[in-house]
C-alpha cells in the first residue's frame, strides 16, 4: 500500500470519527438539553419529544396539528403539562404524600392484563413509542395527582338548599323532557353497512326482500318482539324484542323520524329505507313533553355541584403551585405558565407609574 493511501485511508477514518462524535455529541447535547425549570425540578427536550411521539401514535383520527405552528403550540402543552406534574411531584414529596410500588404494579397490571404475554404488552408499548418504565413513572404522576386532588377537594360540599336553587333556575330548560315515543323496530342492514363492502343493487335487494318476508309474517299475525329477535340484524335491539326506549322528535335520521311520529300508539309502519337498511318501526307507548321531578334529578345535580366545585377548587390549589413558583423556559417553544398573572400584574404597574407621573407633575407645578 502506498504512503499516500494511507494517508487518505487515515485522513477519512479521522473525519468520521469526528462527524460520529460531534454526532453523539449533539443527540446527548440536544436530547438532555433543559427547555424548562422552576423550583429544583427541570424538563428536557427528550421527556417532551416521548410525549409528543406517543400522541402522534395514538392520533387515529388525525386531529393533532401537522402544520408548524401548531406543533409548537402542542409542544408549549406538553412542556407546561410536564412542569405542572413536576411541581405536583414535588407537592407530595414536602407533604408526605407517597406512591407504593405496590400500587404502580397493581395499575400495571391491569394495563397488560388483556395480553397473551407480557413480550406481546411490551412489544404494544414500544409501537406507542414508549417504554415499560415511561408508563410506570406517567402511572405514579396520575396516582400523586389523584391522592393530591383528594386532599385538596375534601372539604367540598354542597347543600340541599344549593341543589333546590339549581334546579328551580334550570328547570325549564335542562330538565325539560321533549315528548317522546317508545318505540321498537326490525332492521335488515345493507350489506356495505355490515362490512363496509361496496354498495350494490344484489346487496339492496337482499335487504328488501328479507324485510319484505318479516312484513307479511306480522300481516299474518306473528308477534313483532319474536320477529326481531329472529330476523333484526340490529343486533343490540333485537335481543329485547326489538325495543329502542323512548325517542325524542329529530333523534333518528329524517326518514326513521318522520315515519315514527307519524304512527299512533299500536301502530306498525310500512317498510321504511333509511341510510343503514329497511326497517320496519312499532310506536308502543307515548309520553308528553313534562318538566322532571326535583326528586327525579336531585341526586345528579348534587353530584355535578360537588364535582363543579372539586374542580374550581383544584384549578386554583395548581395556579396557587404555578404563581408560587419560578418558572423559566429555555426554548423557543414557550408555555404560557409564567404568564399567568403577568396581564393583570402589567396592568396595575402601568396605572402606579401613571399616579406616580401625575403627583410628580402637580409637585412641579406646585414649585
Amino acid at each position: 500500500m502506498s504512503r499516500k493511501l494511507k494517508r487518505n485511508i487515515i485522513i477519512t477514518s479521522a473525519v468520521v470519527a469526528v462527524l460520529v462524535i460531534s454526532a453523539l455529541v449533539y443527540f446527548f447535547v440536544f436530547y438532555n438539553k433543559t427547555v424548562a425549570a422552576a423550583d429544583g425540578i427541570k424538563v428536557n427536550q427528550k421527556e417532551v419529544d416521548i410525549y409528543m411521539n406517543f400522541l402522534k401514535t395514538q392520533d387515529s383520527s388525525g386531529e393533532l396539528p401537522t402544520d408548524e405552528e401548531g406543533l409548537k403550540s402542542l409542544e408549549a402543552n406538553i412542556i407546561d403539562s410536564l412542569i405542572v406534574m413536576k411541581l405536583l411531584e414535588n407537592y407530595a414529596g414536602e407533604n408526605d404524600i407517597e406512591v407504593a410500588s405496590e400500587e404502580i404494579d397493581e395499575q400495571m397490571q391491569t394495563a397488560s392484563a388483556n395480553y397473551s404475554s407480557e413480550e406481546d404488552f411490551e412489544n404494544d408499548l414500544k409501537s406507542m413509542g414508549i417504554s415499560k418504565k415511561f408508563l410506570e413513572d406517567y402511572l405514579r404522576s396520575q396516582l400523586f395527582s389523584n391522592k393530591i386532588y383528594n386532599t385538596v377537594t375534601a372539604d367540598a360540599s354542597v347543600t340541599d338548599a344549593e341543589v333546590r336553587q339549581y334546579y328551580d333556575d334550570n328547570k325549564s330548560t335542562q330538565f325539560l323532557v321533549p315528548a317522546r315515543m317508545e318505540t321498537s323496530h326490525i332492521l335488515a342492514m345493507f350489506p356495505w353497512i355490515v362490512d363496509g363492502s361496496e354498495e350494490t343493487e344484489v346487496g339492496r335487494d337482499e335487504a328488501l326482500s328479507k324485510i319484505k318476508t318479516v312484513q307479511e309474517k306480522l300481516n299474518e299475525g306473528e308477534d313483532f318482539a319474536d320477529l326481531a329477535q329472529q330476523y333484526s340484524d340490529d343486533t343490540t335491539s333485537a335481543e329485547n324484542g326489538g325495543k329502542l326506549g323512548f325517542i325524542s322528535e329529530g333523534q333518528m335520521v329524517d326518514e326513521f323520524d318522520k315515519a315514527l311520529f307519524a304512527l299512533d300508539v299500536g301502530e306498525v309502519s310500512g317498510i321504511v329505507e333509511t341510510e343503514y337498511g329497511f326497517h320496519i318501526i312499532k310506536a308502543t307507548g307515548y309520553e308528553e313533553e313534562h318538566i322532571q321531578k326535583f326528586s327525579e334529578v336531585k341526586e345528579a345535580i348534587d353530584t355535578y355541584l360537588l364535582n363543579l366545585q372539586k374542580m374550581e377548587m383544584w384549578e386554583d390549589f395548581i395556579y396557587s403551585l404555578i404563581e408560587k413558583a419560578d418558572i423559566k423556559y429555555f426554548t423557543d417553544v414557550e408555555g404560557t405558565l409564567k404568564n399567568t398573572e403577568t396581564g393583570t400584574e402589567t396592568e396595575n404597574d402601568t396605572d402606579a407609574e401613571t399616579e406616580n407621573d401625575a403627583k410628580t407633575g402637580t409637585e412641579e407645578e406646585s414649585e
